[in-house]
């Protein structure tokens, strides 16, 4: 499978190894300079190529790490993204923005400018009182995960499977997005 990834961060490059080693071909691309990112692609074996944007979001699956702040820009003009999955992996990250009554989280923003889109957003800051309605879970390399379509969170959770991560969908705990996390 093809998995395309925008932005890098120590988060995105634990989705590029994993996915490479499990055979996928990775198409990564960073929303700064990629020629920085030259060597580490080379490193990180055959599987993995540094590209354009509009070559990554040829992908199936993509993956974006993307400041809030730069998302609208980031996002304008892409080609066709009907029916694309979109796994946000981006963390709140402090800003004004975020503070203003009614404000839009980074997904919500994501997805009303790429309304054909699948957003999935990815949690990698959970709070502590969710972590513990997991302890009759077996323990594992879990990964918080929350959507609106079923099945495309049944086709993320069996791409995370893939990468040896065991998927757990918030809604399964019935809990409403934001009095568990902030998805900005």
């Amino acid at each position: 499978m093809k998995i395309g990834v925008i932005g890098l961060c120590s988060f995105t490059m634990n989705f590029v190894d994993r996915a490479a080693q499990a055979g996928h071909e990775v198409l990564l691309s960073n929303t700064r300079e990629n020629r920085q990112y030259k060597d580490l692609a080379l490193a990180m074996g055959e599987n993995v190529k540094l590209v354009s944007r509009n070559e990554a979001v040829s992908a199936a699956i993509l993956i974006l790490f993307i400041p809030r702040e730069d998302v609208a820009l980031f996002l304008t003009d892409l080609p066709d993204m009907d029916e694309k999955i979109l796994i946000h992996a981006s963390n709140p990250i402090f800003s004004l923005e975020c503070l203003k009554p009614n404000s839009k989280s980074s997904s919500e923003i994501i997805a009303s400018l790429l309304p054909e889109a699948h957003v999935i957003k990815v949690l990698n800051i959970v709070n502590p009182s969710v972590l513990s309605l997991l302890n009759q879970r077996p323990k594992g390399n879990e990964i918080f995960y929350t959507g609106t379509d079923k099945e495309v969170k049944n086709k993320v959770k069996t791409f995370f499977k893939s990468l040896n991560l065991a998927g757990v969908d918030f809604e399964d705990f019935c809990l409403p997005p934001r009095t568990a996390y902030s998805m900005n």
